[in-house]
């Protein structure tokens, strides 16, 4: 197994791209921290990854705020003893309050940095000091081809994301001397609850806008998610990965 006897930290993991990131860790033999802000749906995500003879550990904390992420990283310590990968996938853009760049407002654009950007942050600085210490660690970023590209009504959503990208890169010059590897990876459109909730006429222009016809699912992204994690990529850092199923640009 790819991650056998790895602890990985995957925030935002009780729906979504970072449930399927924590299943498909779980079936590669690690041990999955299951974060999110919903105790239920966490829950059932642990009790999915248990019926894996893998550890589940939820803890319910909010990645923008230094506070309960430094209380989270003791608790996976404490537990586990060791912090091998983190992936930074909590996030989110405005969603209904979504507008062009005039009409945006800076609460918007605040709750966006903070959740994508401040978040990776936050997260990231909470356990580099442990995988510098042991010089080893893994850490992956889930941005979006939105901040490669840019998006017309999710102007803020775009930065933020753009910025998790430079961040990867920048960090990853720093850290890769202690042997601890960054990377990013950005998804186009994937078949997220949120996504499936837009309406048909949405969702055939988006899957119009992507080389292969469809959207992504996101077991798609997790299998390249978990090689990214794997020993597989061992010689790869600093870099950015579109999947996308060749959007139209």
């Amino acid at each position: 197994m790819k991650l056998e006897r790895k602890v990985a930290i995957v925030t935002g993991s009780s729906s979504g791209l970072g449930r399927a990131v924590a299943l498909d860790f779980a079936k590669e033999g690690a041990d999955v921290v299951v974060n999110g802000r919903n105790k239920k749906r966490a829950e059932e995500v642990a009790e999915e990854i248990k019926a894996m003879n893998q550890q589940a550990l939820v803890v319910i904390a909010d990645v923008t705020s230094s506070l309960e992420v430094n209380h989270m990283t003791r608790t996976v310590l404490d537990k586990f003893g060791k912090i091998d990968i983190l992936i930074n996938n909590a996030g989110g853009s405005a969603r209904e309050n979504a507008s062009y760049f005039h009409e945006s407002s800076e609460n918007v654009w605040d709750m966006v940095i903070s959740t994508n950007l401040r978040g990776t942050m936050i997260c990231t600085r909470a356990v580099i000091p442990h995988m510098i210490e042991r010089r080893v660690g893994n850490i992956i970023n889930i941005s979006s081809v939105a901040g490669v590209i840019g998006e017309a009504g999710m102007v803020e959503y775009s930065a933020a994301k753009a910025g998790v990208i430079g961040f990867t890169k920048a960090l990853a010059k720093e850290v890769g001397p202690y042997g601890i590897r960054v990377n990013a990876v950005s998804p186009g459109v994937i078949r997220t609850p949120w996504i499936l909730k837009q309406e048909p006429q949405l969702l055939e222009k988006l899957s119009g806008r992507v080389l292969l016809g469809r959207l992504g699912e996101p077991e798609e992204v997790a299998d390249f998610v978990t090689f990214l994690a794997s020993d597989c990529s061992k010689f790869m850092t600093g870099e950015n990965f579109i999947i996308s199923g060749g959007s139209k640009y």
